[in-house]
Parts: C-alpha cells; structure tokens; sequence
C-alpha cells in the first residue's frame, strides 16, 4: 500500500527506505525499541529484569496496536540488508482520513483504544482494574506510569490531535535521520489539516522534538528514590504540543 505521504527528496539517506509497518515487523521493531531504550533509568524504572519477558511483551502489543483502527506504524529500512533501522507508531485524530488508511489485521475497532492514541501507549485506562503487564513486572510501578500518562493524554485532549505514541531508532544507526523520515510527512499532513501534534518527550528526545516546532507544555514527573530501590534522582517527560505551520 502507497505511504499517504510523499519522501521528500534528500529527507531519506540513500540507504534507507520508508515503508509501513506491519505484523511480520512486530518482534524486530521489539528488539529496536528494547535496545534504544534501555539505557534510560528513569524510563524504563518498571521494566522487568527478564529481558525475554519484556522483548515479548513488546512484540505482543505492538502486534495488537497493528489492529486497532486507529493506530498507522511504519518504518525506516536499511536497503541493502531489510534490517529495521526505525520504528514509529501514530495515532491519528479521532474522524481523520487524511493519514493514511489502516493496513487491516484482525481489526480491533478502536474507540476505547482511540482515547489512548496521544502518545500514552498504555494499556488501559486508569479506572480499570485490568492491566497488560510484561512476565516478572512490578504492578505497582507498571500502573502508576501508565496511569500517568493516561492522564496527560486525557488533560490535553489528545484524542483530537495526532499523537506520536512511540518512534525509536536503531543504536547501530543514531544521527542518521531516521527519526526525523519518519516524523517530517506526518507533520506536514497534520500542517494542511490544521492539526496540533501531541507527544511525551524523554529527557534525550526534547531538544530534537523541539527544533521540529514542539513547545513544553506540561511535565509527568517520577522520584525514582520513591519508587525504586536502585535509582536516584527526579525523572522528567514533557508533555510537548506543536501547533500546524501556517500554509
């Protein structure tokens, strides 16, 4: 299926293709989200220690987002090899047509699952009881990070906004543009419809968020000393809006 964007030319490296995302790509863009993401303590404060277990839990859901209407994934591929270099999940504005159409899988008609699309990639509401853990994970931890970010999205409406819910890139492959192939056409969509963009921002992630026109509005913060035996300190994500460039 044709992306619902075009590639710019000189936005992509030449080694590199854009493509959607879709099922076969889900234990892959596991292991690239597990390793770009690793190294961040105060991200990954309610990881389980088994990384089989977390690798697994990546791939079970990135498999269920595939088949949720309202999601749209797609990645970035070295060209030479088909290795997966990068990986972003979107939620669009709930009612839109204009990002694309939804790739079809087993078809979980998501109108709950909309609610989440703002960059809360939880699993569940906070007022459920129910909770879609990794094997070994602390309940406690997993709920209240999820729940935090459940939270944010409902506070800025993030429903109504296309929301970049997860982008990660290969460590083998940082400062490459990857990133930036997969995020720039979705702006540029959500520019020509006069759409806000909504994301969580990790310390590392803000400054490049920022030079693509996000601005600070919020922050979901975790004292690490409170919550875990092994880390220290405050950990921040910011909750950060662009508005659509005038056309």
């Amino acid at each position: 299926m044709a992306l619902p964007f075009p590639v710019p030319p000189g936005l992509l490296h030449p080694d590199f293709t854009l493509a959607h995302a879709a099922e076969p790509d889900a234990e892959a863009a596991a292991e690239l989200y597990h390793g770009a993401f690793q190294t961040d303590p105060g991200n990954t404060y309610w990881w389980p220690e088994d990384r089989e277990a977390m690798l697994g839990w990546m791939a079970a859901r990135t498999r269920r987002k595939m088949a949720d209407r309202s999601m749209r994934h797609f990645k970035v591929a070295d060209a030479r090899t088909g290795e997966m270099v990068a990986f972003a999940r979107w939620g669009i504005p709930r009612g839109s047509a204009a990002f694309g159409e939804w790739l079809g899988g087993d078809g979980v008609n998501g109108e709950a699952a909309a609610s989440l699309a703002g960059g809360a990639d939880a699993p569940q509401p906070p007022s459920s009881a129910a909770l879609d853990l990794p094997r070994g994970a602390d309940p406690e931890l997993c709920r209240g990070f999820f729940d935090g970010l459940v939270r944010m999205s409902s506070r800025w409406m993030a429903e109504d906004m296309l929301c970049l819910s997860l982008i990660a890139t290969s460590t083998k492959h940082f400062k490459r543009g990857a990133a930036k192939a997969l995020m720039a056409p979705m702006l540029g969509i959500a520019d020509a419809e006069g759409v806000k963009t909504y994301l969580e921002a990790t310390p590392a992630g803000k400054p490049v968020y920022a030079k693509l026109g996000f601005r600070e509005v919020d922050s979901l913060e975790f004292n690490l000393d409170e919550l875990t035996k092994d880390r220290h300190g405050v950990y921040k994500l910011c909750i950060m809006i662009r508005e659509p460039a005038r056309q």
